[in-house]
């Protein structure tokens, strides 16, 4: 049997940052999360084994196919209480690097996938200690929607919201790492805590000031449009907030105009929450 999955993305809607306690140990943050509607498209097929393996193929934007993948890394992880092999294939249409959670997400479906192919019964809790050793934005899409974020992704509360909400993503075709700007946040906290804490998101001037190429592309956006202009997560994504779907679309090709090279897609808020099986 195979299994056909969606897998959605993330934004976030705002992200306060703080300093992190030691060495080696995380931000602790407080966000809040939104999931939207771009997605990628996971095809998973179990196959009965001696031996637990896994193949990873990809169209769309490159990703790597070992253990540098965390959907990888899980099932080397969970291999000794494991009884399938797994095949996957991802038409992957969320960028690496992009702040907007693509493979934390993944990683949330390949342990939905592990729930209800091996009979495993995990509950949320349950879910939730076993993807910590795998990223801290995993607990978020095990069940996506709205939700508060805060500790170091490990305390979640769902949030109501009716409004429709629409969105323009804008991904400049740039990799930003995490670790990168995080570091980077450190420098620059205690020099420049005012202008980080009035940002929406900590981490917006963070960027702009560690990659020049940025602050460049954040400018030449702000040339282009009279709405605020927001960074999901650690970037590289952009994303302006319209009022309407049409108004949003409208947005998109005005900036696929002045930008044809980036990636820009009309996007919206999802706000439904999913199970912790595949059916």
């Amino acid at each position: 049997m195979k299994y056909y999955v969606k897998s959605y993305a993330k934004i976030n809607l705002s992200l306060n940052v703080y300093k992190s306690k030691g060495i080696n140990s995380l931000h602790p943050i407080e966000s809040l999360f939104q999931e939207i509607s771009l997605y990628d498209e996971l095809e998973i097929t179990p196959i009965k084994t001696t031996t637990v393996d896994y193949t990873i193929t990809y169209s769309g934007f490159t990703i790597p196919t070992n253990s540098k993948n965390i959907i990888g890394k899980i099932i080397e992880t969970l291999a000794p209480n494991l009884n399938y092999s797994y095949q996957i294939h991802i038409n992957k249409k969320i960028p690496l690097g992009s702040g907007m959670g693509g493979a934390s997400s993944n990683a949330a479906i390949i342990l939905k996938a592990i729930n209800t192919i091996e009979k495993k019964k995990w509950n949320y809790k349950e879910l939730i200690e076993i993807s910590k050793q795998f990223g801290s934005d995993i607990s978020f899409f095990l069940k996506g929607g709205l939700q508060h974020v805060s500790g170091i992704g490990d305390k979640l509360t769902t949030k109501k919201n009716k409004t429709k909400q629409f969105f323009t993503i804008i991904y400049p075709n740039i990799e930003c790492s995490t670790k990168e700007i995080y570091a980077h946040f450190d420098k620059l906290i205690d020099k420049k805590h005012k202008k980080i804490t009035q940002c929406s998101n900590y981490l917006l001037p963070v960027v702009l000031d560690y990659n020049k190429e940025m602050a460049t592309i954040y400018k030449a956006l702000a040339d282009n449009t009279s709405s605020p202009i927001q960074l999901t997560g650690s970037g590289s994504t952009f994303f302006i907030e319209t009022a309407t779907k049409k108004e949003n679309l409208k947005l998109k090709e005005k900036l696929l105009k002045t930008f044809p090279n980036y990636y820009i897609q009309d996007i919206e808020a999802l706000y439904n929450q999913h199970p912790l099986t595949l059916v």
